[in-house]
């Protein structure tokens, strides 16, 4: 069984951006790529998670990228239902999530998570300024009933999920890490305020 396996969580249907987000660039380089750059160092595999529509842009741009769309039960149920496509189809003991649209992501992120998997928990959420980040996260195979049965309760919420379960929050510095890039107005502001251009 591979120690852990990464999740590329690339649903999202993007409607404010007015574009995939996905294939949105910076610097040349598209967005996803950041994420999986960064994960890279860490996995045995990767597996992207997207949705039909996007499937046959990642195939085409990726042809030997491991890709998959979510449960046919769950389709359309947000990131929860992207971990918990992985989950049940790459057996891994932990499972890094990244989601598409964080182009200032870095290796050091998940270095410093992965660095609490000895401990008895059974996700590793970042925070930042005390605001958690969980579609940057480390989430144990432990956790897979409890997502589908929350799935099939009709909850989609990540942090709702979490309630009562054993997590560690784990405080990280840079906050430029996680810049979620939500439009290109607010995305071309960020570049130009952060010199990141």
């Amino acid at each position: 069984m591979n120690q852990f396996q990464g999740v590329l969580l690339a649903g999202g249907q993007s409607k404010r951006f007015g574009s995939p987000k996905a294939f949105a660039k910076r610097n040349g380089v598209y967005f996803y790529e950041y994420s999986i750059d960064a994960m890279q160092p860490f996995c045995s595999s990767i597996t992207i998670i997207t949705s039909q529509e996007l499937l046959n842009r990642f195939q085409s741009d990726l042809p030997n990228a491991d890709i998959l769309t979510d449960e046919k039960q769950f389709e359309r149920q947000g990131p929860l239902a992207g971990i918990y496509t992985a989950m049940e189809n790459k057996r891994s003991e932990w499972y890094i999530i990244a989601p598409i649209d964080v182009p200032f992501i870095h290796a050091s992120v998940f270095k410093t998570l992965i660095s609490y998997t000895n401990t008895e928990v059974e996700a590793i959420i970042p925070t930042v300024s005390e605001k958690i980040q969980p579609l940057t996260a480390l989430y144990h195979y432990s956790l897979k009933n409890h997502i589908r049965n929350m799935l099939k309760q009709g909850h989609r919420s990540v942090k709702k999920m979490l309630e009562n379960r054993r997590i560690v929050y784990v405080p990280i510095e840079e906050n430029k890490y996680f810049i979620n890039v939500n439009n290109q107005k607010d995305y071309y502001w960020m570049m130009k305020k952060m010199h990141l251009k």
